[in-house]
């Protein structure tokens, strides 16, 4: 053979050794959405601006008619913290999230590792040093640590009642942390880019990083009201259901004495005044840890009992 026509035929068969390769690496589509769920439609694609990815976009009005109606995730945590992890009047910080307060003797142990400061033999009580009220004591090395609660799931508590989620989630609306893309996405799912499309009845929040539900007639101009679930307006977090429409909620309650108003705030009847979160009567108890609800009696909070010669409310 001579070597043109050699040459000729090597370059032939370079040629179908790489149509052979080629065809052998193509993606198997087939395999790619059995492992990862379907392909985003070209219409969803944020380099393509097509009709079905821009009605998917959150509204900075979230279909709200008005800026009012808007509650934002960002403002749940600027709420009035919940009673339980109020320090409290009779509580005096003295640092490291730490607080001194006077007790019966006999009930130091009660409290855990509880530090005694001084005694009052006159008055039958003893200072002791202790986590202030919405703290939690942990002890290392003989050193008691004061850390704050806030019975947050998927996050950690950075004050009493306030939680920072961890990362992969993000606090929805109504303040609880939520998958995030890629670990997932609430009334939705996650795309391998690692954005999320929203379920029918659901758009995209201004962060588009969790969904909200459409309510495509608005729910009013009243702050009020809110999309609860697609097409279904109800009660705005911080209101509740009553026979005269949504009612505001105090976190915490007001009490016997006390109405909640709107922005979270009690309006005290007379004879009572806002002590420890609540509208309490003047009653002749100390009635720390309780609630004075009348001039001679005292209701302990949950996990306290009444105690009869200091007129405490001690630990059970």
């Amino acid at each position: 053979m001579r070597l043109p026509e050699l040459s000729l035929g090597l370059s032939f068969l370079h040629l179908l050794l790489s149509i052979y390769c080629t065809n052998a690496h193509l993606p198997n589509f087939g395999d790619y959405e059995s492992r990862y769920g379907p392909r985003r439609p070209n219409s969803q694609d944020p380099g393509n601006y097509g009709g079905a990815y821009l009605d998917n976009r959150q509204l900075r009005n979230n279909n709200r008619p008005g800026a009012a109606n808007f509650e934002d995730a960002t403002n749940v945590d600027q709420q009035r913290t919940r009673r339980e992890y109020l320090i409290r009047s009779h509580e005096t910080p003295s640092g490291h999230n730490k607080c001194r307060i006077w007790v019966p003797p006999e009930t130091v142990e009660k409290y855990p590792h509880a530090s005694v400061i001084q005694a009052d033999q006159s008055k039958r009580l003893s200072q002791i040093e202790v986590c202030c009220t919405g703290y939690s004591a942990s002890r290392y090395r003989g050193v008691t640590a004061c850390r704050p609660l806030c019975g947050c799931r998927n996050g950690s508590c950075r004050a009493p009642g306030e939680c920072d989620c961890y990362e992969g989630f993000v606090k929805n609306d109504n303040g609880d942390c939520v998958f995030a893309c890629p670990l997932g996405c609430q009334n939705g799912v996650c795309y391998l880019d690692g954005s999320c499309q929203c379920d029918a009845g659901y758009k995209l929040d201004e962060t588009r990083r969790f969904c909200r539900p459409i309510c495509s007639s608005g729910c009013g101009n009243s702050p009020r009201h809110n999309c609860t679930e697609p097409e279904v307006c109800g009660c705005a977090k911080g209101y509740q259901l009553t026979d005269v429409g949504c009612q505001p909620v105090c976190e915490p309650d007001c009490g016997v004495g006390g109405l909640c108003q709107e922005d979270n705030q009690c309006d005290c009847a007379p004879g009572y005044k806002r002590k420890d979160g609540v509208c309490q009567a003047d009653c002749y108890q100390k009635c720390n840890n309780g609630v004075c609800v009348s001039r001679n009696r005292c209701i302990c909070d949950p996990g306290f009992s009444y105690h009869e010669e200091s007129t405490m409310c001690v630990p059970v």
